[in-house]
């Protein structure tokens, strides 16, 4: 099976990535016993269903490090994947060939994967502030890196209603090479992330991991 990596990035998280190269069937079968996928599933693209088999069997895979058990995979009410009476934080992302997950038994996670392409310059001034198109300055690597990255600040905010050039913020870290410094500011909640990002089969993959309880 085509897992590219796990990497323990510290004692209560892990981080997978899996290329997408089997066939639906093949991934539906590499499932736990007794986890189905979504009935919704079926009238999907053939493509979208095996983004969705692969990233399940992903988690699985990494979920391993920490129960023997299997917890069904749910969404909450605003979309974020939950384990159903787990302990467990996980967040997923997918792309056409591509899947990472991020599990946690301890800490919020986030992750995003995003294929290097032009399309983030097209959509660039609905995601970007002004200080950060100075920084961008029109590359397709660092906007598809900044895209990428909201998107891992938007599923570790974990609500709604966030306007990404407003309320996702981003700058480089002065000092730690890969990083990112975010931050989610709305009327009530203002928080620093840390996200991490690395490119691995042409895609920029960024991921969060939250281990503190401050809002600043």
């Amino acid at each position: 099976m085509p897992l590219l990596f796990s990497r323990q990035l510290n004692e209560h998280t892990i981080l997978g990535a899996w290329s997408i190269t089997e066939r639906a069937e093949e991934l539906l079968l590499a499932l736990p016993t007794g986890i189905s996928p979504d009935l919704m599933l079926e009238q999907a693209h053939p493509r979208r269903q095996k983004e969705w088999l692969a990233s399940r069997v992903l988690v699985y895979s990494l979920l391993q490090q920490f129960t023997s058990d299997i917890p069904v995979l749910q969404r909450n009410t605003h979309g974020r994947p939950v384990f159903e009476q787990a302990p467990f934080h996980v967040s997923i992302s997918h792309s056409p060939g591509l899947a990472a997950v991020i599990v946690s038994d301890k800490y919020e996670v986030g992750i995003d994967v995003e294929l290097l392409s032009p399309k983030a310059l097209r959509v660039a001034n609905k995601f970007l502030s002004e200080d950060e198109k100075n920084y961008t300055c029109g590359e397709e690597g660092k906007t598809c890196l900044y895209w990428s990255a909201k998107e891992t600040l938007y599923k570790m905010y974990s609500q709604r209603k966030l306007i990404f050039k407003e309320n996702l913020l981003l700058q480089p870290d002065p000092e730690t090479e890969n990083l990112l410094l975010g931050r989610v500011q709305t009327d009530n909640f203002s928080k620093l992330y840390q996200v991490q990002h690395e490119i691995i089969n042409e895609h920029v993959l960024t991921y969060c991991i939250d281990t503190s309880t401050n809002e600043l």
